[in-house]
């Protein structure tokens, strides 16, 4: 695997995993994926991109044809960005960089389009219908509101209750799909694989069936092959459908130096933990600290094993020049690998507790559109509902 690198401007890691939409293995190279897939570095438009400390910091790392899209957002015109919740355990700090990236296109003029995929969580995580829309109320959408996205501007559904034309679309889209295309893509055809990646397909091209216009997907690459195969879909559909571009960010590392995995509580900061459940994951986190005082302020830090660093980089400190002290200091040895974790600490508890007040601001927005509010009556979000399904589900549905 490849070796993180640092420097002053770009602190992130390099190291990704390999694409496969389906699981969490974390194999492969960046350079290899880029140059195996054809995904481009930012270089050539991160001129036109919005002022972001992913893009300054090296967070998003590649795309796939953004120049439309962006040129179209500079210039007022429609652009949509659309994004999906699997439901799969909590909500951490690894899932918020997409949401923070999606902010992004929001605040910069994109519509949004948010798709819980019930249904694909259905047929490949082994998930009951319920369990998955209950997850994704509780953990998923909450934190969505909670972290700022605009819901007024967003078209929120359930692939479960997209409505007959959506499901209609992604089933004449296997025509234009053929069984080597996917076989080579996915590395099998499986009948839930099939009925999954078909879907979203859909997901994808939904904001351009009514008027085609410039999209795109903020994801990691191990997504990249429902990207691949949308192009292709968008390409030969006899329609106007633009070819949606696609945005890569680096994935986090979890705090004990591994994978940060759902499956794995300590390797993550969720965002509904509380601040005494960070600070305990913070205290345990791997560091890249020296094992004696002594040498530590001879040698000083290593932030590219430092998961603490990591974090801070990714989320906690907005300004640069901060973020470049604190980088300055640790690997001279002036900071300690504990001063920094009760930096991390501070800067841990200060963003939470401003998360949890947007969160109870846009509760009590989103009440205008809860359960009790339906016309058909109090109902649970684990069965479809026409009544919900009408209103075009632009509200999130708070119990």
């Amino acid at each position: 695997m490849d070796r993180p690198t640092y420097n002053s401007v770009h602190w992130v890691l390099v190291a990704m995993p390999d694409v496969d939409p389906w699981n969490e293995d974390e194999v492969g190279r960046i350079q290899e994926r880029m140059n195996r897939f054809g995904i481009e570095p930012l270089d050539d438009i991160e001129g036109i991109l919005p002022d972001h400390r992913f893009v300054r910091r090296d967070i998003l790392f590649g795309h796939r044809g953004m120049r439309p899209f962006l040129e179209t957002l500079q210039e007022g015109g429609r652009t949509a960005a659309i994004t999906g919740i699997m439901p799969s355990g909590e909500m951490h700090m690894g899932h918020k960089v997409v949401v923070d990236t999606v902010k992004m296109l929001q605040e910069a003029g994109a519509e949004v389009t948010l798709v819980v995929a019930d249904v694909e969580a259905y047929n490949t995580r082994e998930m009951s219908m319920e369990d998955a829309r209950d997850l994704a109320v509780d953990q998923y959408l909450r934190n969505h509101v909670a972290l700022g996205l605009d819901m007024d501007d967003t078209d929120f559904y359930f692939q479960s209750e997209a409505g007959n034309r959506h499901h209609v679309m992604s089933k004449k889209f296997s025509r234009y799909v053929t069984q080597n295309e996917f076989e080579s893509t996915y590395g099998d055809a499986s009948p839930a694989k099939v009925t999954s990646s078909f879907t979203q397909y859909a997901d994808i091209l939904r904001p351009q069936f009514d008027s085609p216009c410039p999209t795109t997907v903020p994801v990691g690459i191990d997504q990249d092959p429902h990207i691949r195969l949308t192009r292709e879909v968008a390409h030969k559909y006899p329609a106007d459908f633009h070819k949606p571009a696609s945005l890569y960010n680096r994935f986090m590392r979890g705090l004990t130096g591994g994978k940060m995995s759902s499956s794995q509580p300590k390797s993550y900061i969720s965002l509904t933990d509380s601040v005494e459940e960070a600070k305990q994951k913070i205290d345990d986190a791997k560091t890249g600290g020296q094992d004696s005082l002594e040498e530590h302020r001879r040698k000083g830090g290593d932030v590219s094993e430092d998961m603490v660093f990591e974090l801070l980089a990714y989320h906690l400190v907005e300004d640069d020049a901060e973020l470049e002290r604190i980088r300055r200091e640790y690997e001279s040895g002036e900071m300690l690998s504990g001063e920094l974790k009760r930096l991390q600490r501070a800067e841990s508890r200060s963003s939470s507790l401003n998360t949890r007040e947007r969160g109870r601001k846009r509760s009590r927005w989103s009440n205008r559109f809860s359960r009790n509010a339906c016309s058909e009556g109090p109902c649970s979000l684990a069965t479809p509902c026409p009544a919900r399904n009408s209103m075009l589900i632009r509200r999130l549905p708070f119990p």
